[in-house]
């Protein structure tokens, strides 16, 4: 069964700024079961105003609580855009260096001759210097800094040659982590989305629903113990709660270089496909630094984080960050067993 609960009341606001030019006092996540951020309290806009921040990124923050997702126009060139693709599809001339999943089940690269609809490109940052620079633009890095209150942690990519037409979720019941509202997600648009094409939907202000919890304890979920059907029923439930609380299903038809970011717990997925053309994206989770993912203890040694200039980073399961080659390529570390087949 599924257990419900109200998301919290902040105990004590954020501390106001002593000095006008010092870096904004953002709070911590607070320390609850379910690792809710400080944005997740019920006087978080509140908290937000004490900041001190500039109207822009006091904008950008509002928009962020109040509705669970926030896009920035142009966040990156064309040009870097373009890059992004291009070190994508080198993986039908190295795919030695890619590691590659269709629908849910990892493949041989060596196999790609053309895209297809289920195909996702794993932690392309781990092998394509544009992927890294594309993700930690200004804009995006402040709103992950001040909703994480600390530098961010980029913990796993999708590159989509096509789009997903994916039930609408929340990130919550797939990505697991030991604080599972302290997650965040980008979606970074590599051309002009169409219509048709499995377009990103979803339901603005559906992250502040209640709490619907697997086996009563959990937000993820766990197919030996849940089962499909009760898959199936968090999924239904999930548009009849948005629906009944009043939110209004929104499509995302950007243009090349935009950023969509989004809440944890936001009720999105992808829209049924009508056209074959492709919509070319690029999908990252974050976490802050102090939280890490799960898959830090299954590597072990070999867990490694690469840092940017700006203090955030990036860490993944695939790939042997700590052996980044010059040409910016790490080699890869698990790729489902599929190098031993």
């Amino acid at each position: 069964m599924f257990g419900f609960f109200k998301k919290r009341e902040a105990a004590t606001p954020a501390p106001a700024n002593s000095d006008a030019d010092a870096s904004p006092k953002v709070p911590r996540a607070a320390d609850s079961p379910l690792g809710e951020l400080w944005i997740d309290q019920n006087n978080a806009l509140d908290q937000a105003d004490r900041l001190g921040l500039d109207a822009l990124a006091a904008a950008d923050l509002r928009q962020f609580i109040s509705q669970g997702y926030l896009v920035i126009p142009g966040a990156i060139s064309e040009a870097l855009a373009d890059q992004i693709v291009a070190d994508a599809h080198r993986v039908r001339s190295n795919p030695g260096d890619y590691v590659v999943r269709d629908k849910g089940a990892y493949i041989n690269p060596a196999h790609i001759e053309e895209f297809h609809l289920g195909h996702r490109i794993i932690d392309l940052y781990a092998v394509s210097a544009a992927a890294r620079e594309a993700v930690f633009t200004p804009r995006a890095s402040r709103l992950l800094n001040l909703i994480f209150g600390e530098p961010a942690l980029a913990i796993q990519s999708l590159y989509f040659e096509y789009g997903s037409q994916q039930a609408v979720h929340q990130d919550t019941a797939y990505v697991v982590s030991r604080k599972p509202l302290a997650l965040a997600a980008i979606w970074i648009a590599l051309e002009d989305v169409q219509p048709g094409t499995g377009e990103l939907c979803y339901y603005p202000g559906g992250h502040r629903l209640p709490h619907d919890l697997f086996g009563g304890t959990r937000k993820h979920w766990i197919q030996s113990q849940d089962g499909v059907e009760e898959h199936q029923r968090y999924l239904k439930s999930l548009r009849e709660r948005s629906e009944a609380a009043g939110l209004t299903l929104e499509t995302f038809l950007p243009k090349k270089g935009d950023v969509l970011l989004w809440h944890a717990d936001l009720p999105h997925g992808g829209t049924r496909i009508s056209t074959l053309h492709t919509r070319r994206s690029y999908v990252l989770h974050f976490a802050p630094k102090s939280v890490k993912a799960n898959y830090m203890s299954r590597i072990g040694a070999d867990y490694h984080e690469h840092l940017m200039p700006t203090g955030d980073g990036f860490s993944c399961r695939h790939y042997a960050l700590a052996k980044m080659r010059p040409d910016g390529r790490a080699p890869i570390l698990f790729d489902g067993g599929i190098s031993r087949r």
